[in-house]
């Protein structure tokens, strides 16, 4: 065999490896890499924009010269505060949670789609009856998979509060007067208990640490129940 033989031939040997690599669920991973992008994206817009109020009202201050006791002042420093402690977190952020609890919800609809057919198991999750997504899906993987659907219970907890905190900004923009009695007492509870939940003017804020520990504790879980399927699909389809 000459160099140029041995050279085509290392090059469809690399060929053949490019396409031996596992792409089961890669839209999952990518996804999750793309949500931790704009997840930094969003905090640093909220830095710059918080910044560019701070120069507004140092200017307003410096050019207007009102009173230390007006309301003028007083206002100025309301508008200020109002926009970076409530509204622009609650607005960045918000869309964020709503699209990370879809990603997750989406994932684990999936793979629970993958092992039925795997198993050829009449009974989907979309036949089973309980209160929320996390429920349902609990209940199916546990009772008619046969498999783990989230091995953290701190990730759990997390997951919990993601899903009560998408569902309060879908459905009620975050107002924490429009939420039932139960939904308030969970988040009373988590805010006792973590750092980084906040009611602001009525309406729920979280802040840039919990939000990304939540992430965090998001991609752990899918990745780990993504690894956790691929060894059981192997196992199934050697």
């Amino acid at each position: 065999m000459d160099i140029e033989d041995e050279e085509q031939k290392k090059q469809v040997d690399e060929l053949e490896i490019h396409f031996q690599a596992d792409f089961r669920l890669l839209e999952v991973s990518l996804e999750m890499s793309a949500l931790e992008d704009h997840l930094e994206l969003i905090e640093n817009q909220i830095a710059t924009l918080g910044r560019l109020e701070r120069i507004a009202l140092d200017d307003f201050i410096k050019s207007q010269h009102p009173s230390p006791d007006g309301f003028e002042r007083a206002e100025a420093y309301y508008g200020y505060y109002h926009k970076v402690d409530a509204l622009l977190p609650r607005l960045f952020r918000g869309p964020f949670i709503v699209s990370l609890y879809a990603a997750y919800e989406t994932a684990v609809t999936e793979i629970a789609r993958l092992i039925q057919e795997t198993l050829a198991h009449p009974l989907s999750l979309n036949d089973i009856r309980a209160g929320t997504f996390l429920e349902r899906a609990s209940k199916y993987y546990r009772h008619v998979l046969n498999f783990e659907l989230c091995r953290d219970n701190i990730g759990w907890q997390y997951i919990t509060m993601l899903s009560a905190f998408r569902n309060a900004i879908a459905h009620t923009n975050g107002r924490w007067d429009m939420l039932n009695d139960s939904t308030k007492h969970r988040i009373e509870q988590w805010k006792k208990e973590r750092a980084g939940v906040e009611i602001v003017e009525g309406y729920i804020v979280v802040d840039s640490a919990f939000l990304k520990k939540t992430f965090g504790h998001v991609r752990d879980a899918l990745t780990d129940l993504i690894d956790r399927y691929k060894q059981w699909d192997d196992s199934k389809n050697p």
